[in-house]
């Protein structure tokens, strides 16, 4: 049975979002549609005869000469009949002779490397526990939390840039960050912001993207705020952290999260270099590259 492939609409949106929790990805309908929402002219479905979606990719701009790809999906039924070349095709089209960067599991990694990709960066891990040992994290109590309000939304988004390569995202980052359902706290030192935590209801749980510090003692005192007041006793939590980020690797094990999986940084032209002793977790793993 042939497909087409189309740009994403919203009337999509809700098949594209059992298409993805069927791979497991534990995606709640409020990020995906923020997602699709914001990259709405790069993200495409493959549809059936019956206008049904049988797969899915994105791209996202991050830079004139930078692309991220991510949500790339086929319903397992419809596999090994050429549906992902034809989504890959009209992403490389949107994408063109730019760099372009994905997060690809681990397992994949040689078949990555032998054709598109030239750089393997760095590694992340995906963690998860409903048990959470948070007596064992503590809170220096140098730094001041706050929630973020919208006075402070402008300044956080300066932050954020200096996390992002230099890159404003203000289209994604202020209503991940601020607008319902996203919970958001922000460290000052003194007045100044060195750090923020931001948690999002996941499909099951909550998902803790980003958790951004100036130091280790800023992100153990985050993880800290997170897991005291943003996380309820018994709730699952997922966080996705780069594995050169020793200081959260270290308070995961201690919180008793789980490894659930592994993926690779990648690029196909230039590798980009993030400051990752400041990104204890990342924001997506679809749509950024922090």
């Amino acid at each position: 049975m042939s497909v087409v492939i189309r740009k994403t609409t919203k009337e999509m949106v809700s098949e594209v979002h059992e298409l993805s929790n069927l791979e497991g990805w534990n995606i709640s309908a409020a990020n995906l549609t923020l997602l699709l929402q914001t990259f709405a002219d790069s993200t495409f479905c493959a549809v059936d005869a019956d206008n049904r979606v049988v797969g899915h990719c994105m791209a996202a701009t991050v830079t004139d000469n930078l692309c991220f790809g991510g949500l790339l999906v086929v319903k397992k039924e419809r596999r090994n009949e050429g549906i992902a070349r034809k989504l890959d095709s009209a992403r490389r089209e949107f994408v063109g002779n730019r760099n372009f960067s994905v997060n690809g599991l681990i397992v994949h990694l040689d078949g990555h490397m032998k054709s598109r990709f030239k750089h393997h960066v760095f590694d992340m891990k995906g963690f998860a526990n409903n048990i959470i040992n948070k007596e064992k994290i503590t809170t220096p109590t140098k730094y001041k939390f706050v929630s973020l309000t919208e006075d402070m939304v402008d300044s956080l988004g300066r932050y954020d840039t200096g996390i992002n390569i230099g890159v404003c995202r203000a289209n994604l980052q202020k209503p991940w960050t601020f607008s319902e359902p996203a919970r958001t706290i922000v460290a000052l030192d003194g007045a100044s912001i060195c750090g923020y935590a931001t948690v999002r209801p996941a499909e099951t749980g909550k998902l803790l993207a980003p958790l951004y510090g100036d130091s280790p003692d800023i992100i153990s005192s985050l993880f800290a705020q997170v897991l005291q007041s943003l996380i309820d006793e018994g709730e699952a939590m997922f966080v996705q952290v780069p594995t050169d980020n020793k200081t959260m690797m270290e308070l995961v094990g201690i919180a008793g999260l789980r490894e659930i999986y592994t993926m690779n940084r990648l690029y196909s032209k230039e590798a980009v270099t993030l400051p990752l002793d400041k990104i204890a977790a990342i924001m997506t793993a679809e749509a950024t590259i922090c």
